[in-house]
């Protein structure tokens, strides 16, 4: 059965999502109950499983961070691939019809295929949700003009100190939340300082920016510029804070620091003269912006329902498909141990043998006619599973032959990256 276990900015703060974050690291004690894809976003740590047990992955859970598990939202069956469907649409995001999450679920997925996590199940569902993430961008203008929490952090910037041109920001970090945070303070005309522990990463998108003044210094002169600057963007991968109260100075301006990681960078610093504003302080700007794509998000949601039909259906075409060629192979192997048994009793001569196998496979092909039609026309029927047990016992089928549609991770990834 599909599962999710999923915590997120509407079940679990920033600190409680830090805490989770620790479990893509344990990929080891989760795929042994099942095909498992753990998702670590600034909004979401979720679990993506295919499994006939749930409590195990909740146990182990509770177990490896001491987070209560019952907090999580819990789906299951139609209701856990609908949520994979809406998520990689964007439609269950923070900030609708962000660009971001498709991605950041790929790179999970590569991940969990890379741990030898993932199987035939999550794959599947994976690939049509992403095609049907790739429709709803196509048919819809949820995505249009795009937003994510990293242009939000740039815009209640702007509500706090008004025009920001001229300003200069610390931007901490190197990857595709800061590459998109200097983007839009590009756009805003502020320059930027940028801060990263790997200097040649932040040197790489330094070249993305071409219309203001990009400085790269490696991350220990942080501390002098966490207090020389009023505007501070943070979304690095650290497991730690990075800054911290011993290295703050009291000044007299007012700073605003927008902390995007997950875990926080930035401890809890109590100080009047700092405003700090973390992932869920910008969810008012993206309820504002969900009532902005009402229309589109109805759109969306009904390509969604169309798409978890034409997957059901694809499901249950996948059972149907092995047994009909089942069908046709045993009646091929059949023919041909009739005809051998034949000539070796001299029933028919050799040089008869092409005419005769001719023969039988028109018989059989007669003779199955009328069952591959009824298991085609009843794919999408609910009484297909009845049918297709019944085959099954009937022909004593092993369901290890029937296994002809593994969905090809590196078809999925490279279809998807077009």
């Amino acid at each position: 059965m599909y599962r999710i276990i999923s915590f997120n900015y509407k079940n679990s703060d920033v600190e409680t999502r830090g805490k989770l974050s620790i479990l893509v690291n344990y990929y080891n004690e989760f795929k042994k109950y099942g095909e498992v894809i753990i998702v670590v976003t600034c909004n979401r740590i979720e679990l993506a499983i295919f499994s006939n047990v749930k409590n195990p992955f909740l146990a182990k859970i509770e177990h490896l961070t001491g987070i209560d598990a019952n907090r999580a939202f819990i789906y299951e069956g139609i209701d856990a691939i609908r949520h994979i469907f809406k998520v990689l649409s964007s439609i269950d995001s923070m900030v609708v019809g962000e660009t971001q999450i498709t991605g950041q679920y790929k790179e999970a997925f590569m991940k969990a295929y890379e741990e030898g996590a993932v199987k035939k199940n999550l794959s599947r569902v994976m690939h049509h949700g992403f095609k049907s993430a790739k429709r709803i961008r196509n048919e819809t203008n949820l995505s249009s003009n795009p937003v994510s929490v990293a242009s939000i952090a740039v815009k209640k910037a702007k509500e706090v100190l008004g025009d920001l041109g001229g300003y200069s920001a610390v931007v901490v970090g190197a990857g595709d939340t800061s590459r998109i945070i200097c983007k839009h303070l590009e756009k805003a005309g502020v320059n930027i300082i940028l801060v990263n522990r790997t200097y040649e990463n932040a040197a790489s998108l330094k070249e993305e920016i071409e219309n203001v003044n990009v400085d790269v210094h490696s991350i220990d002169k942080l501390p002098k510029f966490i207090n020389n600057y009023r505007l501070l963007f943070t979304a690095t991968s650290s497991k730690e804070p990075i800054i911290i109260n011993n290295m703050i100075e009291n000044k007299e301006f007012q700073r605003h620091w927008f902390d995007l990681a997950i875990p926080s960078d930035i401890c809890n610093i109590k100080n009047e003269n700092i405003d700090i504003f973390r992932v869920d302080d910008l969810k008012d700007i993206s309820d504002e912006n969900i009532k902005q794509r009402e229309k589109e998000l109805q759109k969306a949601n009904k390509i969604i329902e169309e798409e978890i039909k034409s997957y059901l259906k694809f499901l249950r075409e996948s059972e149907v498909t092995p047994i009909i060629k089942m069908f046709r192979t045993k009646a091929e192997l059949i023919s041909k141990d009739v005809i051998n048994n034949a000539i070796k009793k001299h029933f028919i001569k050799k040089d008869d043998e092409k005419e005769v196998e001719k023969i039988l496979h028109t018989a059989f092909k007669r003779f199955l006619h009328n069952p591959t039609i009824t298991l085609k026309e009843n794919a999408d029927e609910p009484q297909i599973d009845v049918l297709l047990t019944s085959i099954k016992k009937l022909f004593k089928v092993d369901e290890n032959l029937l296994d002809s549609n593994k969905c090809d991770y590196n078809f999925i990834v490279k279809k998807d990256n077009k």
